[in-house]
């Protein structure tokens, strides 16, 4: 169907690769000619002070989260565009909500959820080299945190992808073939 979207949905704890593959998938589908969004979702919500659930609600009946208008407002423009592939990436910590929100904004999205995943001891020297100042302690115990949680959670149609040892390059053909089906 010509209004079908198909989402490439990177997750995982934060510092394990996520933006890093995006832009290597990215750029590999520029190469490749294939239209294509990307767009992080961190930056959905980046905002002060955050929008109150009367304000959401006034803009839009039934609305929780500013990330799904955001979202909708976005893909809007890039659909009229004629793109139908998106690239997003999130820790999303809880698949089903995250779904929910992005369906909401994106009503014929089909998923291809991959979550990526490192030893502990991978993304804290990632950390250490992306965060700076007094930070990365309160970072790294988050990241552990989402690590851990996102270990225990094994759920059917999601592709676990290990990081550790793999450039970003080798990372990004596997997993665009599981996206493409090539």
């Amino acid at each position: 169907m010509q209004d079908d979207v198909d989402i490439l949905l990177v997750t995982g704890p934060a510092g394990v690769g996520k933006s890093t593959l995006c832009w290597e998938v990215g750029a590999m589908l520029v190469a490749a000619g294939m239209p294509h969004a990307i767009i992080e979702t961190d930056e959905l919500d980046r905002v002060h002070p955050k929008p109150s659930a009367e304000e959401l609600e006034r803009l839009k009946p039934g609305t929780r989260d500013v990330s799904s208008l955001n979202l909708a407002a976005l893909w809007s423009t890039y659909h009229t565009l004629g793109h139908r592939r998106l690239i997003m990436s999130g820790v999303m910590l809880h698949l089903s909500f995250d779904r929910r929100w992005i369906l909401a904004a994106i009503p014929q999205a089909r998923f291809t959820i991959v979550r990526l995943m490192a030893a502990e001891a991978t993304l804290l020297a990632r950390l250490e080299q992306r965060e700076t100042g007094s930070g990365l302690a309160s970072q790294a115990e988050r990241t552990l945190r989402q690590a851990r949680r996102m270990a225990e959670e094994k759920q059917d149609g999601i592709l676990f992808v290990p990081t550790d040892g793999r450039n970003p390059s080798e990372l990004a053909q596997s997993v665009l073939a599981a996206w493409l089906g090539n």
